[in-house]
C-alpha cells in the first residue's frame, strides 16, 4: 500500500508520522519528500492491511501539522520510472544508459535486441563487451568527447551513436560531476553505408591547460556561428578540428566536406554553398589557401552564401586576412606544450599508450629531460622522439627495456641538445647581465601571475625553491617590489 502525506514543514514532523507506523509494527519500504509545494510525505508499506491503515490514519491526523491523509496507486518516483520505461519500450532507436564504469544500468527492447542479448540480461553487462573499440574509458572520464553521429558497429551492422553525459553536478567540468552516459544507436541502411568520408573520430587529451580550450570546445562547437581553432604546428588543431564535428549536433544527420587549405580553389567554395544548412564544413590550415580563395570566402559569408556550419583551424589568427578573421569570432586558442611543462610526461605517457598499447614506463631522469625541452613542434615532435625512443628499448640495447621503461639512454641523441637562440639573444651582454635579464623576467612574469594583493614573499619563494628572503633582495635588486 502507498500513502501520500499532506503537512506543515516543521522541525520533528517526519519523526513524529514514522513513530507511529513503528507503533503498529508496520514497515516502510520507502518513500520520498516532494508535492509541488514541497509539503508531501510519500511511503510505501507493501504488507499493511487496510485495516491498519485505517487505525494509522486516525493516528496521523492527530499530528500537528498533518492536514491529510490518503491512498495513492504510485509514489512520484515509481510513476516516473514506469512512464519513462513505457516511452522508452515504444521508441525504436536503442537507448541505454551507463555508469561511470561502463556497466548498463538499463536498456530498452530496441538496444537489447541489437546487442543479441534479452531485455533482462542487458542491465549489468560492460558495454566494452559490445563496442570494443569504442574508447569508453575517456568517453566516462569527461565531457570533451565526441558526442553526436560517432560511427560504430555493434554485431557487424553500422550504427552512428549519440552519447549525451549525465552530469550530478553544477560544475559542467569537472570530472568528479560526470555519473554516466545515455546513449542513442541509429542504424545505417545498407544503401545508406557511410556514404561520406568522415574525419576519425579523437578524444582529446585534456591535460593541464588543454582542459580549458576542451571545455571552450564543448561550449562552442554546438553553435551556427563559424569556428576557429589555432595554434602551432603539432599542438593538435587538426584533433580539435575533428572532434568539433563530433561535438556539433549536425554531425548526427548531416553531410560534411573536409578538406585542407591548399585544397581549396573556387569549385570547391561554389560546392559548399550548394549544400545545405544541416551540412557542416571542415577546412584544415586555412592560412594555406592564396589570399583572393579568404577574400571570397569571407564575402560569402558576410552575404549569408554559406548556409553550412564553418569549422576552420589555422596557426593563428592574424595568419588570415583582416575581412575573414574579423568574422571568425568564435576562436579557440591552443596552447604550445612548452607552457604546459607539468604536464609533459602525462601527455607523453597518453602519446606511448597509444603508439605502443602496452604499458611502457619513463624513468625519473627522461621526465626531467622531456620536461626541460621547449618542443618547437609541440605534441608532434614529443610524440616523434617518444617513438625513437620505443623503437631503441624495443631493440634490447637497454636492459632495462625487460621492465617497459625507456630510460635516458633511449632518448634520441638531438633530444638532448636544446636548440635555443641564446647567442643572439644576448649579443654584447655578459654573462651576468644575460642571466640577470632571465632572472627579472621570470620574476616579472611570476608576479603578475599572483593574484592582486598577494604578492608575497614567501608564496614566490616557495614556487621558486629559495628562500624568502633572497626572494625579497632580488625583487628590490630589480626595483619589483
Amino acid at each position: 500500500m502507498r500513502i501520500e502525506i499532506t503537512c506543515s514543514n516543521r522541525v520533528g514532523i517526519l519523526q513524529e508520522i514514522m513513530g507511529i507506523f513503528s507503533e503498529y509494527r508496520v514497515n516502510v519500504a520507502s518513500g520520498e519528500l516532494g508535492g509541488d509545494s514541497g509539503d508531501k510525505v510519500y511511503l510505501s508499506a507493501p504488507g499493511l492491511l487496510v485495516t491498519q491503515f485505517q487505525a494509522i490514519e486516525k493516528s496521523l491526523q492527530r499530528v500537528p501539522g498533518v492536514r491529510s491523509v490518503r491512498r495513492i496507486a504510485l509514489i512520484p518516483s515509481e510513476r516516473r520510472h514506469f512512464e519513462l520505461d513505457t516511452l522508452l519500450r515504444h521508441v525504436a532507436e536503442p537507448v541505454l544508459s551507463v555508469d561511470r564504469d561502463g556497466r548498463i544500468i538499463a536498456a530498452n527492447l530496441a538496444a537489447a535486441r541489437a546487442l543479441g542479448v534479452s531485455l533482462g540480461q542487458a542491465p549489468g553487462m560492460q558495454l566494452q563487451r559490445f563496442l570494443p573499440r569504442l574508447q569508453l574509458k575517456e568517453l566516462l572520464r569527461g565531457f570533451t568527447v565526441p558526442r553526436y553521429g560517432l560511427p560504430v558497429s555493434v554485431r557487424g551492422r553500422a550504427y552512428t551513436l549519440d552519447w549525451s553525459p549525465i552530469a550530478l553536478a553544477d560544475d559542467p567540468g569537472a570530472v568528479a560531476s560526470l555519473a554516466g552516459a545515455v546513449i542513442t544507436l541509429q542504424r545505417l541502411s545498407a544503401e545508406e553505408g557511410e556514404p561520406q568520408e568522415r574525419p576519425e573520430p579523437r578524444v582529446l587529451w585534456d591535460l593541464d591547460k588543454r582542459r580549458e580550450a576542451c571545455l571552450k570546445l564543448q561550449q562552442l562547437a554546438p553553435l551556427e556561428e563559424p569556428l576557429l581553432i589555432s595554434g602551432e604546428a603539432g599542438s593538435g588543431k587538426t584533433t580539435f578540428l575533428q572532434a568539433a564535428y563530433y561535438l556539433c549536433p549536425l554531425a548526427e544527420t548531416g553531410q560534411i566536406r573536409y578538406l585542407s587549405g591548399r585544397q581549396l580553389d573556387q569549385k570547391a567554395l561554389r560546392d559548399m554553398a550548394a549544400l545545405g544548412g544541416d551540412a557542416v564544413v571542415l577546412i584544415d590550415d586555412l592560412e594555406q589557401a592564396p589570399e583572393e580563395l579568404q577574400r571570397l570566402l569571407a564575402e560569402q559569408l558576410l552575404c549569408g552564401a554559406m548556409p553550412p556550419r564553418l569549422m576552420v583551424s589555422a596557426a593563428s589568427s592574424t595568419s588570415l586576412i583582416p575581412a575573414l578573421r574579423q568574422l571568425l569570432l568564435n576562436q579557440i586558442a591552443l596552447p604550445p606544450l612548452r607552457s604546459m611543462r607539468p604536464a609533459i610526461a602525462g601527455f607523453a605517457q597518453l602519446i606511448l599508450a597509444e603508439t605502443a598499447g602496452a604499458a611502457v614506463e619513463l624513468d625519473d631522469a627522461v621526465r626531467q629531460v622531456l620536461m626541460s625541452l621547449d618542443w618547437p613542434t609541440n605534441l608532434r615532435g614529443l610524440s616523434a622522439h617518444l617513438q625513437g625512443a620505443l623503437a631503441h628499448a624495443e631493440g634490447g640495447a637497454n636492459q632495462s627495456a625487460r621492465r617497459n621503461v625507456i630510460s635516458l639512454v633511449d632518448l634520441p641523441a638531438e633530444a638532448m641538445a636544446e636548440q635555443l637562440p641564446w647567442q643572439d639573444w644576448g649579443r654584447g651582454l655578459t654573462l651576468r647581465q644575460r642571466m640577470d635579464k632571465v632572472e627579472r623576467a621570470i620574476l616579472e612574469e611570476m608576479l603578475q601571475a599572483l593574484p592582486a594583493g598577494q604578492h608575497s614573499t614567501r608564496t614566490l619563494a616557495r614556487q621558486l625553491g629559495i628562500s624568502h628572503t633572497a626572494v625579497a633582495n632580488k625583487l628590490r635588486k630589480y626595483g619589483l617590489g
